[in-house]
């Protein structure tokens, strides 16, 4: 699975990335791989919509997909942005070597 940031809006803190794959499996993978790291859980604050968070994650972020924007990470604190895109693009590639071995 292939993941690339294409935007990050710096008004409301979402950083939308292409995936090789469409639909909300992307955004579950992600999830996964960080929960994992943190020793958190993923849950769906809203189960009728393919959003998902972390339960112990202390950036609070919400990985979202939806036939608009794709595969979208929102921000909870803008002044976070370094840091997650650092978290994304690490997971981006643990992925990617875990899907192509």
């Amino acid at each position: 699975m292939l993941y690339r940031i294409n935007m990050i809006t710096e008004d409301d803190g979402w950083i939308a990335i292409d995936t090789s794959e469409s639909g909300p499996k992307p955004a579950v993978m992600l999830a996964q791989s960080i929960a994992e790291e943190i020793g958190g859980t993923v849950w769906q604050p809203y189960p009728e919509d393919a959003q998902f968070m972390i339960k112990g994650d202390k950036l609070r972020l919400m990985f979202q997909y939806d036939d608009v924007f794709g595969t979208v990470v929102i921000l909870n604190d803008i002044s976070d942005k370094e840091q997650v895109v650092e978290l994304l693009e690490r997971h981006f590639e643990k992925i990617k070597n875990e899907t192509t071995n």
